[in-house]
């Protein structure tokens, strides 16, 4: 199976007072992984925030949010997975 060129979803919190769409692009040799966040109360309209971090440390946030009962639209184990994929 190949890798998705991106992958896209959203995380919101417990309470649903704050949460994020987040799309990300493919971890680059060192790690690196691009990323464009909209918070999820902000004008569908603006544009997104780029942004970058190891892949590791992306990880790390997503199982964070997962431990402390934040909804995802794509399963988190999915989206660490599509993180170590190929590396």
């Amino acid at each position: 199976m190949s890798r998705e060129a991106n992958i896209g979803f959203q995380a919101r919190s417990p309470s649903g007072d704050e949460g994020y769409v987040i799309m990300l692009f493919p971890p680059d040799a060192d790690g690196t992984v691009r990323y464009r966040e909209w918070a999820c109360d902000q004008d569908p309209e603006l544009p997104g925030h780029d942004r970058q971090a190891l892949a590791s440390d992306l990880i790390r946030q997503v199982e964070e949010w997962r431990r402390a009962g934040w909804k995802f639209t794509e399963s988190p184990i999915r989206i660490t997975h599509w993180l170590t994929e190929g590396r």
